[in-house]
């Protein structure tokens, strides 16, 4: 880190610290006078609560699931999604607002897929409350307590259990580190080998993720980027092929995978000659799009919800993103574009488990080899059996439709939530 990087690290960790304190001394010991609903659920999405991901599915599963008199809250800091949802009959608040506050405050569980729940003071204001936590990828990146702990070894001046004690102690002080009521994930192996090591929780469930139903009903397609989607039926009437491209977003690279206006060109022409269209989901912090253009790549509305659309894909093109993961489960090629695999696990993100052993398909390094890999996997699919084991460790082939209601199930028995 440079000088101005570590002042600006210091000045959030002091704020941080300062607000933590408010919420410790002032807001909980208020926040205990006031019981706790078991009949009031809040969910949130993640960046703030985005109407996406495991959160979306649950939220909108539990409408029809949950027991006569409980009410499934969605909270949000996006007024669009707030409106989005108003719209469409379905309970939600905006968050900071007295009703959102006054929300937090009474209720009984707080559902969520991610750990930047516990920001605008909102850890402290649902102290007492239980805390679900379904997350929102199963792949092979270190995540929270874990990636604190292997960061921590890679420290020469101090001790690394140390570092992690301290680093830990920090993120509880803070809110960002709880003790969770419930973690669900996927899989035994998953929870064995990535959950449990990563977060505290009383209990772990491997039920599946809501997501995967792959619902297009008219709830789930809301929050998605429909101009995409209402061309995919143009597209299958002239039997072109789908391909999703998901790669993750790095400060080391100016453009998303290479993808400069001499690459869009030819991808464009192979795409003409070969009837496909690329549809592209990038984050949304990505850089260089602006050299992005062609007649059959298609760019996805970044903050939109991407599940809807993967099935009706014929295959997927990714490099780290977890989402390759929920692909396998739909039995359709997976290729890997990583032309800088030993650069990213060194300054990106520590990666958990063996990439090849993780990745069931083709790992090319330039668009060329890629382009030439999807056309023999269209031709002859050698990585089926590959796949196939992969699922087995990673969803213990659950119904993933069933997903909600196994969470609601163990929420009932724990008398988290009132039952009927």
């Amino acid at each position: 880190m440079s000088g101005a990087d570590w002042l600006r690290e210091g000045g959030r960790i002091f704020s941080q610290t300062m607000l933590a304190l408010i919420g410790w001394l002032v807001i909980v010991p208020l926040i205990w006078l006031v019981p706790r609903q078991k009949n009031l659920m809040v969910v949130m999405g993640r960046n703030g609560g985005k109407f996406t991901d495991n959160s979306k599915y649950f939220y909108l599963q539990a409408q029809n699931s949950l027991p006569v008199g409980i009410r499934c809250m969605w909270l949000t800091s996006h007024r669009a999604d707030k409106k989005l949802l108003e719209d469409n009959g379905l309970p939600v608040l905006f968050y900071p607002s007295v009703q959102g506050v006054w929300l937090l405050v009474r209720a009984g569980v707080l559902v969520v897929d991610s750990c930047d729940w516990y920001l605008q003071m909102r850890r402290f204001l649902l102290s007492g409350a239980r805390k679900i936590q379904l997350w929102h990828g199963v792949g092979f990146k270190q995540i929270e307590g874990s990636k604190v702990s292997h960061e921590a070894k890679e420290k020469q001046w101090i001790s690394g259990s140390v570092i992690t004690i301290l680093r830990l102690g920090l993120r509880t002080f803070t809110g960002r580190h709880v003790r969770y009521d419930l973690v669900n994930t996927t899989s035994r192996f998953y929870l064995e080998e990535v959950f449990r090591p990563a977060f505290a929780s009383h209990y772990f469930l491997a039920s599946g993720y809501p997501r995967n139903s792959f619902s297009c009903d008219k709830n789930a397609l809301l929050g998605t980027d429909t101009g995409i989607l209402g061309k995919i039926e143009t597209w299958q009437q002239q039997e072109r092929r789908i391909v999703l491209v998901v790669p993750t977003f790095r400060e080391s690279r100016p453009t998303p995978l290479g993808l400069d206006s001499d690459t869009c060109r030819n991808l464009d022409a192979w795409c003409a000659l070969h009837q496909v269209e690329l549809v592209f989901k990038f984050h949304p912090w990505e850089r260089g799009v602006e050299y992005f253009s062609g007649k059959h790549l298609h760019i996805y509305d970044a903050g939109a919800d991407l599940y809807p659309l993967i099935g009706f894909a014929d295959a997927m093109i990714s490099d780290y993103s977890s989402i390759y993961m929920d692909f396998l489960l739909l039995d359709k090629p997976v290729l890997f574009l990583v032309p800088d695999m030993e650069e990213y696990i060194r300054k990106d993100r520590q990666i958990q488990f063996d990439y090849n052993d993780m990745t069931p398909g083709p790992k090319v390094k330039t668009w060329p080899e890629l382009l030439e890999a999807l056309e023999q996997q269209w031709k002859e699919d050698g990585y089926r059996h590959q796949r196939h084991a992969l699922v087995l460790k990673a969803f213990d082939e659950l119904p993933q439709e069933k997903a909600t209601e196994k969470i609601l199930q163990l929420m009932q028995e724990k008398n988290w939530i009132a039952t009927a």
